[in-house]
């Protein structure tokens, strides 16, 4: 059983590598869910949760994650194929791409890894060509930024004061694959059959408290991009702003905000 997190590339033979600017930004968000890595893990059990529960594994078969960040998904998965299964976790790690092909897997899994290829055709192509026919795909990927409170909130309150980011539509980011059709578009390009989505909504707790909360969404690298050229009023005003949003999710339970993903699995003929 293998659950360790080897840092594999995940673009496709056919994709760009990443610009220098995008691999520092890559740089810069690992290190921020490594310090993170507890509090996004229990963000985002639920939804990975949903994936395994779609993907249906069984002992003994072999699995990739793509994108698995500190791992926790992988080793949900390794639990589940066994002492005599592979699960394999999959990151970005240097400029270059990672030819899969070789048929050998029976399932690929992904907790919200798959919104950030900068060729999403080759790169879905280039995934379905590891998997053996019959191998399925489950993955979870964010519906559009005004379903999601975890971003919206925040994002929504500190804007009049540090603006908004650049998110051209489809562009490589957390809601690149918000759009149904061009999900279903992109899978069937790849020759992925039996597409299917299915819109899920689960709590996500961000924080133990609201100044817990506060600190964690200025250490994040969109909050950092925001605020990176701000004035110093301007960016105290924005997280005063931010801590009053969040007062109303916040409870003995900590500030728990809704997120929306599609839960979409497909099948390799």
């Amino acid at each position: 059983m293998d659950a360790e997190q080897p840092r594999t590339p995940i673009e496709p033979v056919s994709g760009q590598v990443p610009n220098a600017g995008q691999r520092e930004q890559w740089a810069r968000e690992g290190e921020q869910w490594v310090a993170e890595a507890g509090r996004y893990d229990t963000m985002l059990q639920p939804f990975g949760d949903a994936v395994l529960a779609a993907a249906s594994l069984s002992p003994g078969e072999r699995v990739a994650d793509v994108g698995c960040g500190n791992g926790a998904l992988t080793i949900d998965a390794a639990r589940r194929v066994g002492p005599h299964g592979t699960a394999l976790g999959i990151d970005i790690s240097t400029p270059q791409v990672h030819p899969f092909g070789g048929g050998s897997l029976d399932a690929i899994l992904s907790r919200f890894g798959v919104m950030f290829f900068d060729d999403p055709e080759g790169a879905f192509a280039n995934l379905a060509g590891a998997l053996h026919p019959g191998g399925r795909l489950a993955f979870a990927c964010w519906q559009d930024l005004f379903h999601n409170e975890w971003m919206l909130v925040p994002g929504a309150a500190a804007a009049p004061h540090v603006g908004l980011p650049d998110m051209e539509p489809g562009a490589p980011g957390p809601f690149a694959l918000a759009d149904a059709d061009r999900i279903t578009r992109l899978l069937t390009s790849a020759r992925f059959h039996d597409v299917t989505l299915e819109p899920i909504a689960r709590p996500m707790r961000a924080g133990s408290d609201v100044d817990d909360t506060v600190a964690f969404f200025e250490s994040t690298d969109i909050a950092r991009r925001l605020m990176a050229d701000a004035p110093p009023g301007k960016i105290t005003a924005a997280l005063d702003a931010v801590r009053t949003a969040l007062l109303p999710y916040a409870s003995d339970d900590g500030v728990v905000l809704n997120g929306t993903a599609w839960l979409v699995t497909a099948r390799k003929p």
